[in-house]
C-alpha cells in the first residue's frame, strides 16, 4: 500500500468549484433554519397542547410556513405561492360564517393562509404528514389516503360544509380514496373545491359525478406552485361557482 503524501496538485485536483460550493453551504444553513423554525414550533405546541381555544395563538405567514417546512417530494408536496395563497385564503373566507366546518384535505398551505387571514374554529387539516400537526394540534387530522375511513377522519363524519382538496398524486387511484372520504365526511349541500392537474380532469368528470360531490365545474381560479410546472386548475361542485376568481 502507497504511503504517498497528497501533493499540492491532488489538492487542487478535490476542491470544489467555489459556485458549487457556494450552493452546498446555502443549502446546508437552509436546511438548519428549517431544523430550527420547525422545532421552535414543535416546542410551542408542546405548551399549549391542553390549553383552551382562546389560547390559540395567530396563525403563522405562508412565508414562514415556507421557511419552516421542506416539501417532501416523495409525498408529492408543492406548495402554493403566498401570492397565490394569500388570495384563494381571501375567497375561501367569503364562503364562510363563524360556524362553518372546512376541512383542508392534503393542501397544507391552502390550510395556513386560511387561517393566518383570519382565525376559524371549526378549519381542520387532514394531511399524512404529522409535521403539521405541529401548527395547530387541536385542528389536525391525521390523514392516510390508503385507510380513507379510518377513526380520525370519520369524527368529520357528515360534518363538514366546505372541503378544499388537493389529491396528491395525479392518477385515479389516489382519487378514489378521497372521493370514499369526501362522501363520509360531507354534509348534502357541502361545497368542494378540488385543486389539480387539467391531466386528470376526465377521472374528475368521472368520479365526481353526482352530490354531494359534483358535478364539477372549472372555475376561474389559477392555481399557482413555487415549484411545480404541471398545468393546475380549479374545480368546484356548486352552482355559479364556475365564476370563482381570486386574481392578483
Amino acid at each position: 500500500m502507497s504511503d504517498r503524501a497528497p501533493s499540492p496538485a491532488d489538492n487542487d485536483d478535490l476542491a470544489l468549484d467555489p459556485n458549487t460550493l457556494a450552493l452546498l453551504n446555502d443549502f446546508i444553513h437552509t436546511k438548519t433554519e428549517q431544523e430550527r423554525l420547525f422545532n421552535q414550533l414543535a416546542e410551542s405546541a408542546s405548551a399549549r397542547v391542553a390549553g383552551d381555544d382562546s389560547d390559540e395563538p395567530p396563525m403563522m405567514s405562508v412565508d414562514d410556513y415556507r421557511a419552516a417546512f421542506a416539501e417532501d417530494w416523495q409525498l408529492s408536496q408543492f406548495w402554493y405561492t403566498t401570492p397565490f395563497a394569500d388570495r384563494f385564503a381571501a375567497l375561501l373566507h367569503t364562503l364562510c360564517k363563524p360556524d362553518t366546518t372546512i376541512a383542508f384535505m392534503c393542501c397544507p398551505t391552502a390550510f395556513v393562509a386560511f387561517q393566518h387571514h383570519k382565525l376559524l374554529k371549526n378549519a381542520k387539516l387532514l394531511e399524512v404528514d404529522g409535521r403539521f400537526a405541529v401548527l395547530t394540534p387541536k385542528h389536525y387530522i391525521p390523514y392516510d389516503m390508503e385507510e380513507p375511513t379510518a377513526a380520525p377522519v370519520m369524527q368529520l363524519a357528515n360534518a363538514v360544509d366546505i372541503a378544499v382538496v388537493d389529491p396528491p398524486f395525479l392518477n385515479e387511484y389516489t382519487n378514489q380514496h378521497v372521493v370514499t372520504t369526501l362522501k363520509q365526511i360531507l354534509r348534502p349541500n357541502a361545497k368542494l373545491i378540488v385543486l389539480t392537474s387539467t391531466s386528470v380532469e376526465a377521472i374528475l368528470e368521472r368520479l365526481y359525478d353526482a352530490p354531494p360531490l359534483g358535478p364539477l365545474r372549472r372555475t376561474k381560479i389559477e392555481v399557482l406552485h413555487g415549484q411545480l410546472r404541471n398545468d393546475f386548475g380549479c374545480w368546484a361542485n356548486w352552482e355559479g361557482s364556475e365564476e370563482l376568481e381570486c386574481s392578483a
